[in-house]
């Protein structure tokens, strides 16, 4: 038994070598192809999660990018673009975890790191000594992340991490309704979008609803629990013409939206969804989603013009 845990480690060690110096692109293509069952075409995209890949490895304005997922450093700019009545209220920032503790309150805060998804700390109830202590410990495992590596997309390694404390906005202890609108820029002043809504995530499995060009009828639904957004579409209809604001600068843009109540609060920009194996987009939407990205071709970089990024990550 125990020589078959050593084989055994030794090949999770080998493939997460082979992992760590083969091309992002290559990783991704075996993930795709393990996803879904073929390979993806990077160089000439036509779904929407290959055009993804395209953006990641090939088209990718990084540094924009990375400066605009910035959690901490967006908020700037939808002041100047929109209002800074859109912005959650930020309590608190800092690169030192330490400091938290100096706070004197973390009662219905919000704490996650600028730099990463998925990572974040809800806190309903004030934490006693233990969990601040604890907390302290996570956020510093989180400034210690390498986001990029994680799901490949190079722009977060633009990003120079912090903590950031925000108000919590959902209702009875319960994770707001997500409220995601893909923006298909069609340079003619005209979009096209896929609002995508998640909710029930504080189910063992989350529920998803898309609506396509319109804010009435699901195209698709995900796990249905007869979500009703009719009462929203006030606030919906406010969100989609600021998203297209928003997303006027791009080919291609998601801009996430939360409600509380009337009160519209901006989430984030995503620039890789999914980092390209976003699920779920079946009855066509990977086909539909990919013909509505007219997706622009950047003009090639001069060498002494490349933004200084590792190595390994020009690999593609």
């Amino acid at each position: 038994m125990n020589k078959i845990k050593r084989v055994k480690r030794e090949i999770k060690r080998t493939f997460n070598f082979i992992i760590r110096i083969i091309p992002w692109s290559t990783v991704d293509s075996l993930k795709y192809l393990s996803k879904f069952k073929r390979l993806p075409n990077i160089r000439e995209p036509k779904l929407f999660n290959e055009k993804v890949l395209n953006r990641k490895f090939v088209n990718g304005d990084h540094v924009r990018y990375g400066r605009l997922s910035d959690k901490y450093h967006v908020r700037e700019y939808i002041a100047a673009k929109i209002g800074a009545e859109y912005l959650i209220p930020l309590i608190y920032e800092t690169d030192n975890p330490t400091s938290l503790l100096s706070l004197p309150s973390l009662k219905g805060m919000v704490v996650k790191p600028n730099h990463a998804s998925g990572m974040v700390e809800i806190l309903l109830e004030e934490p006693d000594a233990l969990k601040k202590q604890q907390l302290v410990n996570r956020c510093q495992e989180w400034l210690k992340t390498d986001f990029s590596s994680q799901y490949r997309e190079i722009h977060y390694r633009y990003i120079k991490p912090r903590i950031l404390v925000e108000k919590f906005i959902g209702e009875g202890g319960a994770a707001p309704v997500d409220y995601k609108f893909h923006m298909f820029n069609k340079r003619d002043g005209n979009f096209e979008y896929v609002l995508q809504v998640i909710y029930n995530r504080n189910e063992p499995r989350l529920s998803m609803n898309f609506y396509v060009n319109n804010l009435q009828i699901a195209f698709h639904k995900i796990r249905n629990t007869g979500l009703d957004i009719s009462r929203d579409q006030p606030a919906l209809e406010n969100a989609l013409s600021l998203s297209r604001e928003l997303a006027s600068e791009f080919d291609y843009v998601r801009v996430d939206w939360y409600l509380q109540g009337e009160q519209l609060y901006f989430g984030e920009l995503t620039f890789t969804p999914g980092a390209g194996l976003v699920t779920g987009l079946e009855k066509g939407l990977n086909e539909m989603m990919g013909d509505m990205w007219i997706q622009e071709r950047r003009p090639v970089i001069a060498r002494e013009e490349e933004p200084k990024i590792a190595a390994v990550l020009k690999k593609i």
